[in-house]
Formats: C-alpha cells, sequence, structure tokens
C-alpha cells in the first residue's frame, strides 16, 4: 500500500512540475495572478505607516522621469525593471547613503495607478523578502488624496529633463 501511495506521489509530482511557467493572455491578467501573492496597503495606512516609528521602506516603481511630476515622501526609486537587481545590491545602497532593507523589514512599493507596484512587490516576495506590500492606487490615489503631501523632484526642475514624460507604460 506504502509503495503504491509513493508512485501515485511521484506520479503527481511528475505531471505538476512539467506545466512550465504560466503564460498569460494580458498584463491585467498577469496583474490578477500576482495579486494572489501581494497584500495591499491604502494611502490612509500608509500615511499612519508614516506617521509611526516603525521601520520601513518606500520604494517607487515607476520610472525616473516620472519624479517631475511628484513622489511620496521618503520615496526611494528603484525602476521596476531593475528591482530584483538593485535590492540586493549593497553598493546600490550605499550610494543612495540608505542601509539595504533585511528581508523581514517592511517595505511598500508603488507606481502610478497600482498595477507594477503589484507586480514589483510580487517580485520582491519570490526573493524572500516577507513584509511587502504594494500601494493600492499608486501615486494618483495618493496624490488625490494627499494633495498637500508629496514632493516635486527638484533636480529635473532645475536641471531639465522634465520635457517629455515617460510613464514607462502608464499603469
Amino acid at each position: 500500500m506504502k509503495r503504491l501511495l509513493m508512485l501515485v506521489f511521484g506520479l503527481i509530482l511528475v505531471i505538476t512540475s512539467c506545466n512550465g511557467p504560466n503564460i498569460y493572455s494580458s498584463a491585467d491578467q498577469m496583474v490578477n495572478e500576482a495579486m494572489r501573492m501581494v497584500k495591499l496597503i491604502t494611502v490612509n495606512e500608509l500615511k499612519q505607516l508614516m506617521e509611526s516609528e516603525e521601520i520601513y521602506t518606500l520604494i517607487d516603481v515607476r520610472q525616473k522621469s516620472e519624479h517631475y511630476y511628484g513622489y511620496i515622501p521618503g520615496a526611494l526609486v528603484i525602476p521596476r525593471g531593475s528591482i530584483e537587481f538593485q535590492i540586493g545590491d549593497e553598493a546600490f545602497w550605499e550610494n543612495e547613503g540608505l542601509y539595504m532593507p533585511l528581508k523581514e523589514e517592511k517595505i511598500v512599493v508603488y507606481c502610478k495607478k497600482g498595477s507594477r507596484g503589484i507586480l514589483a512587490a510580487e517580485t520582491l516576495k519570490k526573493l524572500g523578502y516577507e513584509d511587502v506590500v504594494a500601494l493600492d492606487g499608486g501615486w494618483k490615489k495618493w496624490e488625490l488624496s494627499y494633495p498637500d503631501l508629496y514632493e516635486k523632484n527638484l533636480e529635473m526642475l532645475s536641471g531639465g529633463g522634465a520635457e517629455e514624460h515617460d510613464d514607462g507604460g502608464g499603469c
């Protein structure tokens, strides 16, 4: 009986491991799938977190050029396309003048409207970061909820570079 159970279990394992990666018909489907793994935080919860003494890292996963229009105070820009490589790179964090977040520390990610943030949060979870949340509604929801609590990128304002707005996909 034990041999039969082991054989059945082995067959199930072989069959399920041969399915390969998921193929998505759209980016929305990919985001919906990522939502199974990602917890969202509201703008009100983020504001409360910012006012607390809890240690957290706030990461904006939009493109750097999107900061011309504003960002949440304390946010560090790590575009979604490079987050896998920079999140664990000590030299990157030293260059930013910050410490590299520990795997168990809270990380909040956001983008323009939410989708890139969800995908970035999923990526960080897959890399072993335990307490990662995505901002529900992203930057747009923050800007509408707290119009007086954001900053503009003064470096881009004074040095130019903001003539053409690239939102990296608009999501």
